[in-house]
Formats: structure tokens, C-alpha cells, sequence
């Protein structure tokens, strides 16, 4: 028995996923294509701050060798992160974390 995606171009494919996935996002080999929401101009998209002043602070003096705001390394983060800084980025954006996917708990699109 041969394999039917073998003989069906990637293009046939393609118009076959946008009529099948209308609605969510489909794969096409290892390329991820997401269809825009039609019906709404605006999404709400919550407004996340930066990270607080305790995961990371960078001083206005050079904290590396040529590190800081106001030289040639614009990234001066890179030499103020500490052993604990990553655990309170952690704790700060777990607030704005989607729900993981679950095999024993259904998901249903919720229609707007």
C-alpha cells in the first residue's frame, strides 16, 4: 500500500489544511502556519510588564568590561544576573503563563 501524502503536492496540501484547520493553527512537514483571526481588527493582548528591579538591577557604572548603558556593550544584564534571578523571573511571569495542555482533560474552542 503506498502513501497517499506522497503523491499529493505540498500546494494540494496546503489548500486541503486551510479548508480542514480554518479555524487553529496547522502544520504542513515541520513549518507552523497560523491563520489570523478573522472578525476582530484588535486582539487583547494583556500588557505585561518588564522584569522587576529583584530578578535583575544594573547600576549606571560599569558593571564588565565595557558593559554598561552608555558604552559599546549595550547589554549590561548579561554581568548582574545572579544564582536566584532566573527562580524570580520564574515567579514573576508565572502570572502571565497559559495553561498547559492536558491528555485527560478535553479542549474546546471557546467561540467569541
Amino acid at each position: 500500500m503506498s502513501n497517499i501524502f506522497g503523491m499529493i503536492s505540498v500546494r494540494t496540501m496546503h489548500r486541503i489544511s486551510q479548508k480542514l484547520c480554518s479555524k487553529r493553527a496547522f502544520t504542513i512537514g515541520k513549518i507552523i502556519y497560523n491563520k489570523p483571526i478573522s472578525g476582530s481588527s484588535e486582539q487583547k493582548i494583556p500588557d505585561v510588564p518588564g522584569l522587576s528591579s529583584s530578578c535583575v538591577s544594573v547600576p549606571d557604572t560599569p558593571v564588565g568590561p565595557g558593559a554598561s548603558k552608555s558604552s559599546n556593550y549595550k547589554n549590561p544584564e548579561y554581568f548582574c544576573y545572579d544564582k536566584n534571578s532566573y527562580f524570580e523571573a520564574e515567579v514573576e511571569m508565572l502570572t502571565f503563563r497559559c495553561e498547559q495542555p492536558s491528555i485527560k482533560v478535553p479542549y474546546f474552542h471557546e467561540k467569541k
